[in-house]
């Protein structure tokens, strides 16, 4: 078999973990479109690599994938000060911050932080470093705008609302920086006057210290 098809495979069931550990080889096979025979072998690598572990009939993936993903936060350009300007506007907006980076047809956030008030909230959103977002996503549809746009996004069953601008577009990586606001607190009238000048002075403040005029 071709290596690079093999490498592709092996991605695309590592991927179809994303719905959960304890996949069955059936479910693993569906997901991938791929035959038994062939995932089962794929699935033996991966075990072998320490990437994956079975019990019973069910796989799971295993921490040392952890590595891979601790390995590739290190080469975002996002470190502790960058974390703790994040933190900064959240705690202003007592809301959520996060940087997203292209990825095909959806975002990734690659960095977080919400305020402390956020946190106290019983409604929490599962989501985290690592999660995608789809495009609908203020954070996804904020990648590539032009310097003065803007994207919203609105979630009346939670009560806020996400806006998103363009924090860089390269032709290597594509970034999105995104705030998380209670509609109760903030008016499409005070977004405006108010939360995208912070989010715009962040974006000059945060592209500085990613250097990424430089990338």
């Amino acid at each position: 078999m071709n290596d690079n098809r093999s490498v592709q495979r092996c991605l695309a069931i590592l991927r179809a973990f994303r719905s959960g550990p304890g996949q069955s080889l059936t479910a693993l096979s569906k997901a991938v479109e791929l035959p038994h025979s062939t995932v089962l072998r794929l699935l033996n690598t991966l075990q072998s690599e320490g990437y994956v572990r079975k019990e019973g009939t069910l796989w799971s993936l295993t921490p040392q994938l952890l590595e891979i993903g601790f390995a590739a936060l290190a080469n975002t350009g996002v470190n502790d000060v960058i974390q703790a300007a994040l933190q900064a506007l959240a705690e202003r907006c007592s809301g959520t911050v996060n940087i997203g980076e292209k990825s095909k047809d959806e975002v990734i956030i690659i960095a977080r932080a919400s305020s402390e008030s956020e946190r106290r909230k019983i409604l929490v959103v599962n989501l985290r470093v690592g999660n995608s977002l789809p495009p609908g996503s203020a954070l996804c549809a904020a990648l590539d705008l032009p310097e003065d746009q803007w994207s919203i996004a609105v979630y009346p069953d939670r009560k806020v609302t996400t806006v998103g601008i363009s924090l860089f577009s390269g032709p290597a990586r594509s970034l999105s920086l995104g705030l998380s606001v209670n509609d109760e607190d903030y008016s499409r009238q005070r977004i405006e006057s108010e939360l995208l000048p912070m989010l715009r002075a962040a974006r000059d403040e945060i592209r500085r210290l990613m250097r990424l005029g430089e990338v």
